[in-house]
């Protein structure tokens, strides 16, 4: 019998089979979750329930965090699959497409800048970047916005080569960019195409001149097109929109930076490690005149689509670990050559960690599904238990056999795989795709249970009494807003927004032990209600 090695680097339908089991595994199946994935739902039922197509909508109010690009896909695929899936399983889709776009974006700039190996190795390292993970899987507009950026770092690298189809990509993706986030979106790929021709003769051509006016163009009919036709239809919608663009940055960027750089040791590995080890490598060459390998299209192009990109996330208003998503795309492109040129030992190290590390985690997910379908060990069932309480196990087949499939696979890729400074990183992907899809197989209907707000949602709408021409809310927060909204179409009236009215019928976050001074204002308490383990706690009052 021969031993029949699986080739690295993957070949492109093993590499496809990859990309597709990571992003599709686990879109489907379970409800809107807290926090991001709800309101992104939220958001995309306003569209389909309320038509509010032209912005974003929160439970009935304007979502100027986001464009709407995202939540359109997202909507249509609700909408095609909705005789077979809910709204938020269809909606998840988009994400999936959208993942699988950027991933094969990114491998086709590295092999622009690089060539075909090291295109394979940046779309692994972005796969199996920590901080993409959960995100990737989302109804998220940072998806589409992630989506758009790869396209445009892929204009600017074909931008020597081909002038007019890079300016019409780049338009096209800076469009795309500012219709998914707005304007913190396109700085970073606008800087950066104007700075570039100053740094490098790659890109000091008059070719590229007609790059950036057709860029320029497609961008403005585009995006123009869009603001005139949000106008036409609500000039206040219009104008909040564009005063949300210029209240979405922060003078003080060094009070984040600390947080950038602990959130991009985690979120970025293991782009991280081999981005500097690449560059390091190049020390002695990157600012020499005689070579001017700083000039080089492959690392000044992704270096400074990392700076410019580390400098937007920096100035940008309440730093959250989402922004800083898109760092992952340029640390992705120097890490795909940088492994490369990892030495031996250390891709070795690299890929036996990931190997150990997957594979213990892996049979860890396994021995949790054990205990909780069985009571064996009774400990672990009893953490289970203590975690979740309420939860009932059931067997079902199909997620056991698939969870099967994907344990297989993974004992066959660390038995059958060639040696190499590939396997760094393929092991890597491939165990995080792994370890994802034990999660969302064996353990979903566990995670499920304690993360739906469905049952609290159904409760809240019932209590409700019948004809009540309003609700207000006080200190609901916006996940909470999206999914009852979504599951009981409760849509308040927040007093933080709308001051204090006089609707009968009033919805208060709580915490526990926090004291009812309601009564004393002429309310009284109808129902209270809450997740399980949760400590947020949800009061209705009517007028007395």
């Amino acid at each position: 019998m021969s031993d029949r090695r699986i080739a690295l680097p993957f070949a492109p339908a093993v590499l496809a089979v990859l990309v597709l089991a990571y992003s599709f595994t686990g879109l489907v199946g379970h409800a809107p979750w807290k926090t991001e994935d709800a309101i992104g739902v939220g958001i995309v039922h306003q569209m389909l329930a309320h038509g509010r197509w032209m912005l974003p909508h929160l439970a009935g109010e304007p979502f100027l965090e986001d464009g709407p690009l995202y939540y359109w896909i997202a909507a249509l695929f609700a909408r095609a699959f909705s005789s077979l899936l809910s709204v938020h399983d269809g909606a998840r889709l988009a994400s999936g497409v959208l993942a699988v776009f950027t991933l094969f974006t990114v491998r086709l700039t590295a092999r622009k800048l690089y060539g075909r190996t090291e295109g394979d190795n940046a779309l692994l390292v972005l796969l199996g970047c920590l901080g993409l993970l959960v995100h990737a899987h989302e109804t998220l507009a940072e998806m589409a916005m992630l989506a758009a950026l790869a396209l445009a770092w892929y204009a600017l690298a074909l931008g020597p080569r081909r002038a007019v189809k890079s300016g019409v990509v780049l338009g096209a993706a800076l469009a795309a960019a500012y219709l998914s986030k707005g304007s913190v979106a396109v700085v970073p790929p606008i800087v950066v195409a104007m700075l570039l021709p100053l740094a490098s003769p790659a890109w000091r051509r008059r070719a590229y001149l007609q790059t950036l006016a057709l860029a320029a163009l497609v961008y403005g009919l585009a995006a123009g097109s869009w603001l005139a036709v949000l106008h036409a239809q609500s000039s206040n919608l219009f104008w909040q929109w564009t005063a949300a663009q210029t209240t979405a940055w922060s003078a003080d960027a060094m009070a984040t930076l600390g947080y950038y750089l602990e959130t991009l040791s985690w979120s970025a590995w293991p782009a991280w490690p081999i981005a500097l080890w690449f560059l390091w490598e190049r020390r002695r060459s990157l600012f020499a005149p005689a070579t001017r390998a700083i000039q080089s299209p492959g690392v000044l192009m992704p270096l400074a689509a990392a700076v410019m990109t580390l400098v937007v996330i920096l100035f940008q208003k309440d730093p959250r670990e989402l922004q800083a998503l898109p760092m992952l795309l340029p640390l992705s492109l120097l890490a795909g050559a940088g492994t490369e040129t990892l030495r031996r030992g250390a891709a070795n190290a690299l890929a036996w960690f990931g190997a150990l590390t997957f594979s213990l985690s892996a049979g860890l997910v396994w021995l949790g599904w054990f205990a909780m379908m069985t009571g064996t060990p009774a400990q672990i069932a009893r953490n289970f238990a203590k975690l979740e309480p309420g939860f009932s196990p059931v067997f079902r087949w199909l997620p056991f056999l698939v969870a099967v499939a994907f344990t297989a696979a993974w004992a066959v890729l660390l038995a059958r795989s060639q040696r190499g400074v590939q396997r760094s990183v393929s092991s890597w992907a491939s165990g995080i795709t792994v370890l994802w899809g034990l999660l969302m197989t064996l353990w979903l209907p566990w995670i499920d249970y304690g993360k739906t707000y469905a049952p609290v949602a159904h409760a809240l709408g019932r209590a409700i009494p019948r004809g009540a021409a309003c609700i207000e809310s006080r200190n609901l927060g916006e996940s909470q807003r999206a999914v009852f909204d979504y599951h009981a179409g409760v849509m308040t009236k927040r007093a933080e927004a709308h001051g204090r009215g006089r609707c009968p019928v009033l919805l208060v976050q709580a915490r526990p032990g926090d004291e009812d001074r309601l009564s004393a204002e002429g309310w009284r308490r109808v129902w209270e209600g809450n997740r399980p383990r949760d400590r947020e706690r949800y009061r209705l009052y009517v007028r007395r």
